[in-house]
C-alpha cells in the first residue's frame, strides 16, 4: 500500500488540510520526528512510536514529516505546501502575538524586528525558512551576532541540499494557488473524504481584533524593518521561486 507523507510547514495552510482529513481512519499526524497520532484530536486519539511494524498509515502529515519515510515503506510519495516567504513571515509573527495570549495570557508588547532576529528561538512557535525544512537540519538557526548577520556558508549548504531534495517531492503545491482544491484532488487517490464546511482553520486577524491587537501587514513596517526582512529572507525566497518555476 502507498503512503503520502506531507511535510507541513508551519504558516503554510496546512492546519486546514489536517482540520479536513483528520476524521479519516487511514490519516495520521506526525508531531515529531519519532511518533505518530492516530484518530487526532479525536476522543480516542492514540499516540504510537514509529517503526516499521507499527505504522502504515495511507495519509501522514506533520511537522515531523522527513524522508525517513524511505525506510519505513517501500511505497511512499511526498508532499509539501509552500508560501511565499514574505507573506509566511508576516503571518508567522501575528501568530506568534495570538499564541502567546492564547497560551500564556500574554498581550505581548515585542515589536516585528526584535521577533523577527529572535524568532527561531522564540517559544510557542519557533520559525525557520522553508527550504531547511528539507534538510537534515530543520530547526538549527542559521544566524550569527544575536541574529543581526546570516551565516552565509551554513545558509549556503543547507540551500543546496533542499533544491536537490525537493526534487524527490512528487507534490509541490502553493498556498496562493487554490492549494484546497487541489490538495483534495490528490487525496482521492487514497480514498480519503474532505470535510467540506471547513475551508479555512486560522482566522489570526479576527482573533487579534477580538483580543484588542493589531494584525501587522507588510505595508505597515518601517523601511529598516522591510529591509532586514529583505536582506534575511533572501535565500528562502530564492527557493520559493525556484519550487515556482519548477512545479508551477
Amino acid at each position: 500500500m502507498e503512503t503520502l507523507a506531507v511535510f507541513h510547514i508551519l504558516k503554510t495552510g496546512g492546519t486546514t488540510i489536517v482540520d479536513r482529513y483528520k476524521h479519516n481512519a487511514g490519516f495520521a499526524y506526525q508531531r515529531v520526528k519519532h511518533e505518530l497520532v492516530l484518530n487526532y484530536q479525536q476522543a480516542n486519539q492514540i499516540t504510537l512510536q514509529i517503526d516499521q511494524d507499527t505504522c502504515s498509515p495511507d495519509v501522514v502529515f506533520g511537522h515531523g514529516v522527513s524522508f525517513d519515510w524511505n525506510s519505513l515503506t517501500d511505497n511512499v510519495k511526498y508532499a509539501t505546501i509552500l508560501r511565499h516567504p514574505i507573506d509566511r513571515i508576516i503571518s508567522a509573527f501575528n501568530y506568534f502575538k495570538l499564541e502567546m495570549y492564547n497560551i500564556h495570557d500574554v498581550r505581548t508588547e515585542i515589536d516585528f524586528s526584535t521577533w523577527f532576529i529572535n524568532k527561531s528561538r522564540l517559544i510557542p512557535t519557533p520559525v525557520f525558512n522553508q527550504f531547511q525544512t528539507f534538510t537534515d537540519m530543520p530547526d538549527s538557526c542559521l544566524y550569527t551576532d544575536y541574529g543581526l548577520n546570516i551565516n552565509e556558508t551554513l545558509s549556503e549548504q543547507l540551500y543546496n541540499l533542499a533544491i536537490n531534495n525537493i526534487n524527490h517531492i512528487d507534490h509541490v503545491l502553493f498556498m496562493e494557488d487554490d492549494y484546497v482544491k487541489k490538495f483534495d484532488d490528490i487525496m482521492i487517490n487514497y480514498n480519503m473524504i474532505p470535510a467540506l464546511d471547513i475551508v479555512h482553520s486560522h482566522n489570526t486577524k479576527e482573533e487579534l481584533n477580538y483580543i484588542g491587537d493589531t494584525y501587522i501587514t507588510y505595508e505597515k513596517l518601517d523601511k529598516n524593518n522591510t529591509e532586514l526582512l529583505n536582506k534575511h529572507m533572501k535565500k528562502d525566497i530564492q527557493f520559493y521561486e525556484y519550487c515556482r518555476n519548477k512545479f508551477k
